[in-house]
C-alpha cells in the first residue's frame, strides 16, 4: 500500500512551487496585446484555503482551485488568437470565469453573469479571475471567447492542467480506460438520417411554369376549386449518405394553396408565378403553406427559372447525428439520442485510488465510436510522451486496429469481444474446437482450462489436466481409456495463438478471474462520464449547436471533472492526516496515511518490462 500522506494540503503547496515554475518555461509565448488595452488582468495569487471537520471547502471549489492553481498558462496557449489593436478582456479571467460556473453548478451563463454583477456575492469571483467592477463582460462575450479559441486550444488547456496533476504525482498512465457518452443538441431530429449540406439547397428547375398552368386548371372551371386544397412541389432526394440497398426517397419542398384573396395583405406569389390578374378577376390569393425558399435564380434571356429549397426534414444543426445507448430507466431497450459523443480516456490509479480523465474527443452521435481509441491515445502521447500498459474499453472498440496498436505499444488490450453474426450455440462451437471466451475442446469434449500465457511466442496454453476422472458422462469414461494424452502431466494441452484469433485470445485470457477482475475497472470511465452528466449537469441537456460548440463543451466537462476529483482527494488525504495530529500520536513526516490494496497481478502485468 502506498502512503498518501505526501498528497495533504500543505505538502501539494510546496510542491505546485516547482510546478509553476516549470509549466511557465515550457508556455512563454508572450500575449501580444498592450496592458492598455486589457479590460481585466488575472494575478495569481496565493490564499488561505480553510477545509472544515466535515469536508466542506470555505469560499467553495472556486477558491480552492485558483488559489492552488496559476493559469496564466492560459494567457500564452491562446496568444495567437488575439490581435495587438482594440480592447480585449484578458483570456485567463473569461476562461476562470467560465470554469466557476460549473464548478459552482450555475444552471446557465445568463444566472452567473448576473451574480458576477451583483457587489455583494460577484465579489469574490471578481477578485479570482481579475475582472474590474467598471467592465463586467456579458453572456455574448463567453460565447464569442469560445468561438474564438474553438476545441483545439481548449483541448491544449486541458492537457496544460492534466501535466500539472501528473507532476504531482496523481496520474501514472498505467491503466487508461476508454468510453464515449452520448449528449444531445439544442435542435430536433425531424426523421431524416441521412441529410447532408446539398439538402440545404434543392434546386427545382422551371417550376413558375408548373405551378401556374396548375393553378389555371383549376381557374378554368370553378369546381375544380377547393380553398385550402394543397399543391405540392416534390423533389429528389439530393442527399448521398444513402446506403446502395436503400432506394431515395421524394420530398415534398413546398406547398401551396388558394384562398379568398384580402385586399389589406397583397400576395408577392401571385406575381411570383405570374397570376395577378387571373387570381384577381376570380377573387382568389395564392399562399404558402409549407416550404422554405433559400434562393431563386431568373434568367429573363432564357426564360427559364430555378428555385432553392430547404428540405423540411433537414435539423438546424446539421453536424449532430443519431446514436443509441441503452436506457438508463429501462436497460433491455435502446434509446436514441440526436447529438455528439464525447469519447473520454479515464486514468486509473489503484494505489491513490482515485480515477481521472485525460484524453477526449467529440464525434458526431453516429460516427464509428471505436476508431476513436487510437486517436485518444495518440493524443496522450502527444501531449504526455506516455503509453499505457493495460488498456480497458467495450465492445464498441472491439477492432483489430485498437488491439494491434495497443500491442504494439507494450499494452494489453482488455476490450469487450463482439461476437457480432457468430453462431454461439453449443454443437457450432463445438465444430469450431474453441469456445466464445477462446478455451479449445479436448478430444474427449470436455472444455479445456488456462494454463498460462508465453509473452514471448504470444500464445496462450490450456490443458484438460485430466478431469475426465470425475467425469460421470459414459462418452467421456470410454475415451478415457484409450485417451493418448493420459501419459502426459496435464493430459490434452493446446496453444492458442494471438496471431490466429487477435481479437479473441487475449494476454490475459477470457472467461478466467484475472480478465473479469481487471474488466470491473472499466466502470472508472462510466464514473466519469456520470459526473460530467449527473453532478455537474455540464452534458446532460447543453443549449449548444455544432461540433465545434459541442467540442468546447466536453474539453470544458473534463477540466471540470479533473479538477473536482483532485480537489476532492487533496481534502480527504488532509482531512485524514488531521485526526492523527490532533491526537498527538505521530510528527507529520512519521504519518502513514494507508492507500488502497492492490491485487499482485496487476502489479505484475503493469510493472512488466
Amino acid at each position: 500500500m502506498k502512503n498518501l500522506a505526501s498528497f495533504s494540503l500543505g505538502n501539494v503547496i510546496t510542491k505546485l512551487n516547482r510546478i509553476h515554475v516549470e509549466i511557465s518555461s515550457k508556455n512563454n509565448r508572450p500575449f501580444p496585446k498592450p496592458r492598455e488595452f486589457w479590460l481585466s488582468e488575472y494575478i495569481y495569487q496565493r490564499r488561505h484555503i480553510k477545509i472544515h471537520p466535515d469536508g466542506r471547502i470555505a469560499g467553495g471549489l472556486s477558491r480552492f482551485v485558483s488559489s492552488l492553481v496559476d493559469f496564466s498558462f492560459v494567457r500564452s496557449i491562446v496568444a495567437n488568437r488575439y490581435s495587438i489593436l482594440a480592447p480585449a478582456y484578458d483570456p485567463v479571467s473569461l476562461f476562470l470565469a467560465e470554469l466557476f460556473r460549473y464548478l459552482e453548478k450555475y444552471p446557465n451563463m445568463k444566472a452567473f453573469v448576473h451574480v458576477l454583477r451583483d457587489p455583494v456575492k460577484g465579489k469574490h469571483y471578481r477578485l479570482y479571475a481579475g475582472f474590474n467592477e467598471r467592465f463586467i463582460p456579458c453572456e455574448g462575450t463567453f460565447t464569442v471567447f469560445k468561438n474564438r479559441l474553438g476545441e483545439p486550444l481548449y483541448n491544449a488547456i486541458f492537457h496544460t492542467l492534466v501535466e500539472i496533476v501528473e507532476l504531482l504525482g496523481l496520474i501514472s498512465f498505467d491503466i487508461l480506460a476508454t468510453d464515449g457518452t452520448l449528449f444531445p443538441t439544442n435542435a430536433r431530429y425531424k426523421g431524416c438520417t441521412h441529410f447532408c449540406g446539398d439538402c440545404d439547397a434543392i434546386e427545382i428547375k422551371n417550376i413558375i411554369e408548373n405551378v401556374r398552368q396548375r393553378i389555371l386548371y383549376r381557374l378554368d372551371d370553378p369546381k375544380r376549386i377547393v380553398l385550402g386544397k394543397e399543391i405540392r412541389i416534390r423533389a429528389d432526394c439530393p442527399s448521398s449518405r444513402f446506403p446502395p440497398d436503400v432506394s431515395k426517397p421524394k420530398v415534398e419542398v413546398f406547398s401551396l394553396c388558394l384562398q379568398e384573396a384580402n385586399p389589406d395583405t397583397p400576395r408577392q406569389l401571385n406575381q411570383i408565378f405570374g397570376l395577378q390578374n387571373e387570381l384577381q378577376k376570380a377573387g382568389l390569393d395564392l399562399i404558402q403553406k409549407r416550404g422554405v425558399i433559400t434562393g431563386i435564380n431568373l434568367d429573363a434571356n432564357t426564360k427559364t427559372d430555378s428555385f432553392f429549397f430547404r428540405c423540411p426534414r433537414l435539423p438546424a444543426d446539421m453536424d449532430a447525428r443519431i446514436g443509441v445507448r441503452r436506457n438508463p430507466q429501462n436497460p433491455d431497450r435502446k434509446q436514441k439520442i440526436f447529438g455528439f459523443n464525447a469519447v473520454i480516456d479515464t486514468a486509473i490509479d489503484l494505489e491513490l485510488g482515485i480515477e481521472l480523465p485525460v484524453a477526449c474527443t467529440t464525434i458526431a452521435g453516429n460516427a464509428e465510436e471505436g476508431k476513436q481509441f487510437i486517436t485518444n491515445r495518440e493524443q496522450i502521447f502527444a501531449h504526455h510522451g506516455k503509453n499505457s500498459k493495460i488498456d480497458l474499453a467495450d465492445a464498441k472498440y472491439d477492432e483489430l486496429n485498437n488491439y494491434a496498436y495497443s500491442r504494439s505499444n507494450d499494452a494489453i488490450p482488455i476490450i469487450d469481444y463482439n461476437p457480432r453474426s457468430e453462431n454461439l450455440s453449443p454443437p457450432a462451437l463445438r465444430q469450431r474446437g474453441y469456445d466464445q471466451n477462446g478455451w479449445p475442446y479436448a478430444p474427449c469434449g470436455l472444455l479445456t482450462r488456462p494454463n498460462g500465457f508465453d509473452f514471448n511466442c504470444q500464445r496462450a496454453s490450456f490443458s484438460c489436466r485430466r478431469r475426465c476422472v470425475s467425469s460421470k458422462d459414459a462418452a467421456i469414461i470410454e475415451f478415457m481409456s484409450n485417451c493418448p494424452h493420459w501419459i502426459n502431466y496435464h493430459g490434452f494441452t493446446r496453444h492458442m495463438s494471438i496471431k490466429e484469433l487477435p481479437r479473441l485470445i487475449t494476454e490475459v485470457p477470457r472467461g478466467t478471474y484475472r480478465h473479469q477482475k481487471l474488466k470491473a475497472l472499466r466502470s472508472a470511465s462510466e464514473r466519469v462520464n456520470s459526473t460530467a452528466k449527473e453532478d455537474f449537469a455540464i452534458l446532460a441537456k447543453p443549449k449548444i449547436r455544432g461540433l465545434s460548440s459541442a467540442g468546447v463543451l466536453s474539453q470544458m466537462a473534463v477540466i471540470v471533472v479533473l479538477l473536482k476529483r483532485v480537489a476532492r482527494f487533496i481534502v480527504r488525504v488532509t482531512l485524514a492526516l488531521r485526526m492523527p495530529l490532533r491526537a498527538n500520536r505521530a510528527p507529520p513526516h512519521d504519518q502513514f496515511i494507508p492507500g488502497p490494496e492492490v491485487s499482485p497481478f496487476i502489479c505484475n502485468l503493469i510493472q512488466r518490462e
